[in-house]
């Protein structure tokens, strides 16, 4: 299986979405628009053009393999990337998640207040809490007020059922908007690369904004620091050699073990062994890698990394405090935590001088040559926009989402993150802005859930570290595959697989720690493919060939 290029001509289309786009005629990358389309495939329309912002050089390049961009120090000079003012007093409202504690509102927050005034419009924002947001979604959209602008809950595919219905019959179709040509009137959203707007399209037309994230989409984190006491390379280059560190690092009579949830050796395990990202593909034809032999040579390793200790005793536990565990020195290895944890673990650790962060490459189960790499799907969620009786409406809409998808480094997103220097943030001896107590509480509105710019490699006070990540990512980056669904609708993938899934992996890991025989790992692949996975697999393959594409 190989890493699929991404262009115009040759996106794989989705079942509801990408297939049919396709087959209109709308990947032929010569139209710059579209009309609204009404989920009939009649409509043409291209995909938008990627722009890229040039007003700010980063320090060490990004690729178009997918290496972010990585900054030392924020730059001196930010320029503008918005010339005028979104609105014209209008009320834009919106729903989004929300990781922390619910900040003031506009009157006792003046960064909130700053920022209605640079948008123009008056922006009230419904913030729910990422633990509930999956039950909420559905109660929004069950009722007769929709919000301008409406964050789909995360995950790939969205985890909504009938998802190109609901489009069609609520949502705006932006395609005349932003296919082709037409984005770049939303500048700020032409810099956005053309894959991560795979998952945008459905019925058709563009439905929606991606939030980008990273090809890398996760780190190997590990604690350099407890390696180095244990005599150990950060870099075990083979599966004996990672067995071989693994023992060295645990110790339970000082509370130490070298991982903490059975998912990180999961995945560690997997790309030494060479699995599929999920689904591979062959001449059309796709195998989930749960069916796949690699898979069940990961279940064998990790029933014997269970058996010989370096696991900790409640591994299986998923409300487990893994990220506490790690700072705390209890486990040496976290293998499965998204790129952006990176920033935080260093500020969660800025007054342990013994903390030290490294990133493990991953190897070959024989050793000598790099794993394949499993790309990231290029999205964490997307935004709606409601169907507007006035289409001025809709404009709006979309130049404030392009006044907060402003690239790093610019004026916008300096204010968007950092807020109002001498308020909510001081800049230090480098220029970099350090938020302040009032910048920490008032900051956090979920903007960045509605729009967002390209991830950027940037550690505030930490210039070593843009190095270190961009050197990580142009190691794993270039070996990376694709999972070859990406883009494409499953119903039953987003309304039944995760019951599905969940009961399987209650069994795996039944079978891990010998509750069940291995033979009876045979048996929950043969229960979850008629569950879900053969449903989900006719699925993606009758969008596959709509498309006549397959992965290159």
């Amino acid at each position: 299986m190989s890493h699929r290029p991404v262009s115009r001509r040759s996106l794989i289309a989705g079942t509801s979405g990408l297939a049919a786009f396709a087959a209109a005629g709308g990947l032929t990358g010569c139209s710059s628009g579209g009309s609204q389309g009404s989920g009939s495939g009649e409509n043409t329309a291209t995909l938008p053009t990627y722009v890229p912002y040039t007003g700010v050089t980063p320090d060490l390049p990004g690729t178009d393999q997918g290496v972010d961009p990585a900054y030392r120090r924020f730059p001196a000079e930010n320029p503008r990337s918005v010339e005028d003012i979104p609105g014209h007093g209008e009320t834009i409202t919106g729903m989004a998640n929300i990781y922390f504690a619910v900040p003031p509102g506009p009157d006792r927050n003046s960064y909130w207040a700053g920022l209605n005034d640079r948008l123009g419009v008056d922006l009230q924002l419904q913030m729910v809490s990422n633990a509930d947001y999956l039950q909420k979604f559905p109660t929004v959209i069950a009722g007769n007020e929709l919000p301008d602008l409406l964050q789909v809950p995360n995950g790939a595919p969205p985890p909504v059922p009938n998802m190109p219905q609901l489009l069609e019959k609520r949502f705006a179709d932006l395609s005349e908007h932003l296919s082709g040509d037409a984005v770049k009137e939303y500048p700020n959203l032409a810099n956005i690369p053309t894959r991560h707007w795979l998952s945008t399209v459905y019925n058709s037309g563009i439905y929606g904004i991606p939030i980008p994230r990273g090809a890398i989409a996760n780190y190997h984190f590990v604690r350099a620091d407890l390696f180095e006491k244990a005599g150990v390379s950060t870099e075990p280059k083979s599966y004996d050699e990672l067995v071989d560190a693994t023992k060295a690092l645990t110790d339970p009579k000082q509370r130490r073990w070298a991982f903490g949830l059975v998912n990180q050796p999961r995945q560690l395990l997997g790309r030494m062994n060479d699995e599929p990202n999920i689904w591979a593909e062959e001449g059309g034809k796709l195998t989930h890698v749960y069916e796949t032999e690699q898979y069940a040579q990961t279940v064998t390793d990790l029933i014997a990394m269970w058996k010989s200790g370096v696991m900790h005793p409640d591994s299986f536990n998923p409300a487990q405090p893994f990220k506490q565990l790690f700072n705390a020195g209890t486990v040496a290895i976290n293998a499965a935590d998204g790129y952006p944890g990176w920033v935080q673990y260093q500020l969660d650790n800025a007054g342990n001088p013994d903390f030290e962060l490294g990133l493990m490459p991953a190897y070959a189960r024989t050793g000598g040559q790099l794993a394949k790499w499993n790309l990231g799907s290029g999205f964490f969620s997307i935004t709606l926009l409601k169907k507007q009786d006035d289409p001025e409406k809709t404009k709006t809409a979309l130049r404030v989402l392009n006044w907060l998808a402003a690239p790093f480094g610019t004026e916008e997103y300096k204010y968007r993150l950092f807020g109002q220097e001498g308020v909510d943030h001081e800049n230090d001896a480098d220029g970099n802005p350090v938020l302040t107590s009032t910048g920490t509480a008032n900051t956090v509105l979920p903007i960045r859930y509605l729009a967002d710019s390209p991830y950027n490699i940037y550690v505030p006070g930490r210039p070593q570290d843009a190095d270190t990540q961009h050197a990580y990512q142009s190691l794993e980056v270039p070996t990376g595959i694709s999972n070859p669904t990406t883009g494409l609708y499953s119903n039953t993938a987003s309304s039944k697989n995760a019951t599905a899934d969940k009961t399987f992996n209650d069994g795996v890991n039944d079978v891990i720690q010998e509750r069940r025989p291995f033979s009876e790992l045979k048996t929950l692949v043969t229960t979850w493919r008629n569950s879900v996975g053969d449903a989900m697999r006719t699925e993606y393959q009758d969008a596959l060939q709509k498309a006549g594409t397959t992965a290159s």
